[in-house]
């Protein structure tokens, strides 16, 4: 069902940076390509400040390159597989193990999705504010959306990108985001309202964009989550299964 692991890791490492870098051009934010991805930069210590989809191999001028453009702190996110001798580099130059994903994959390939469940729909473009504040809100774990701040926002007219809302009773009470590049469904930005947790609102959402993703002729779809956490649990109840662990490096 799925290839070689350096072939996949591959394959969704260059999809994941890429749609990163659709999402940052549409933020007015600044790419350096390098390493088969990209090192993004959208402001002075902003979280999505980072290199990801290093999987060519890295030289010193190249980390240079990298370390002089994102400033500090430089934050790399990795898979398993990048080039062995980036590890040894970062080591002699004082990088630190910063936090741990995983990356879950599921095959569309042969297998028919049920229809999206009634209660999840597309975000509308002029619905961009409201989707940013509930989802923030859900990873903020607030329940008043309406009046939050959210720390950046996402666009919803990025190409081949999707917002999708999840509604209870008229009132949007999570979201989630859909990405595409090459077959690949890039699930992202899961995030529910506290006050409507426990309604299994995040796995409606998650098989909302498979069956979408589907329908576009997507073969295969991934998720990152942290280890061990509800997101984990939503997706393994989807059919998601570990594709490979992620870390992100920091030298500060």
């Amino acid at each position: 069902m799925f290839h070689d692991l350096p072939s996949l890791a591959r394959r969704l490492e260059s999809a994941q940076a890429r749609q990163n870098e659709r999402f940052n051009q549409a933020a007015g934010g600044r790419s350096l390509p390098v390493g088969g991805g990209f090192a993004h930069v959208r402001g002075p210590g902003h979280p999505l400040n980072q290199a990801l989809g290093l999987i060519d191999p890295i030289t010193e001028a190249d980390l240079d390159a990298i370390e002089s453009f994102l400033g500090t702190p430089t934050v790399l996110e990795l898979s398993p597989g990048a080039d062995p001798d980036l590890w040894p580099l970062l080591a002699r130059r004082g990088y630190r193990l910063q936090q741990f994903q995983q990356l879950w994959i599921r095959s569309l390939a042969g297998v028919e999705e049920a229809p999206p469940p009634s209660e999840v729909r597309r975000a509308e473009l002029g619905e961009a504010g409201s989707y940013n504040r509930i989802v923030a809100a859900g990873f903020m774990d607030q329940d008043d959306w309406r009046g939050l701040v959210p720390p950046f926002e996402v666009s919803l007219a990025v190409p081949d990108a999707w917002g999708f809302l999840a509604i209870v009773d008229g009132e949007p009470a999570g979201g989630g985001m859909l990405g595409i590049v090459d077959g690949v469904a890039l699930l992202s930005g899961d995030a529910v309202i506290p006050s409507f947790r426990g309604r299994g609102l995040q796995k409606a959402l998650i098989r909302a964009r498979l069956a979408f993703a589907q329908g576009r002729g997507c073969d295969l779809a991934c998720a990152s989550t942290a280890p061990g956490t509800a997101s984990q649990r939503s997706y393994e109840a989807c059919g998601f299964r570990v594709g490979y662990p992620k870390v992100e490096m920091a030298r500060d």
